[in-house]
């Protein structure tokens, strides 16, 4: 019981933190991404095959069998790449060392609070697999800011001089 209210009140405190100082879209998805992303990773096995069903897992699995990587890794990977993309585009002020620093003490904590989780337990190669997945979503995050800032440098002179034939 007191381990569940712990998780708790580090999951509702990581999705508070996620979400501060954003714009007010920004900390709902921020804030909703967290709270999902929590649940994927300390809910026990059996709610989340409940969730998806068990047809959705038989995909996911014959899926997975394809690649190099099992379904718990490709979700940790997934849901800290999106963490590390939400991270770095939603959160402006943590961007840079402070960006790849919340990505690494969040792929620690996330494996060291499965073991209040009851059925889940903290595993290191799960921390490894944390750590790809956030700063592949960091490299996603900053080549999407270079590519979008460079879209609209060369939109500007368009719409300069729209505008001045409006005038």
């Amino acid at each position: 019981m007191l381990s569940d209210i712990l998780l708790a009140l580090l999951v509702l405190g990581a999705g508070a933190f996620f979400a501060y100082r954003a714009s007010p879209v920004a900390q709902a998805v921020l804030f909703g991404s967290a709270m999902l992303a929590s649940g994927l990773l300390f809910l026990p096995g059996e709610q989340i095959t409940g969730l998806v069903g068990a047809e959705g897992i038989g995909w996911l699995r014959r899926w997975a069998a394809h690649t190099p990587f099992d379904i718990s890794q490709w979700t940790h990977f997934l849901i800290f790449a999106w963490l590390g993309l939400l991270l770095w585009l939603g959160r402006v002020d943590l961007r840079g060392w402070k960006a790849w620093a919340m990505v690494a003490v969040l792929a620690i904590a996330a494996e060291l609070a499965q073991g209040l989780a009851p059925g889940r337990a903290p595993r290191l190669d799960d921390v490894v697999t944390n750590l790809v997945g956030g700063v592949t979503g960091l490299l996603l995050g900053s080549a999407l800011g270079v590519l979008l800032a460079s879209m609209l440098q060369r939109l500007r002179p368009r719409l300069g001089k729209q505008s001045d034939a409006e005038r």
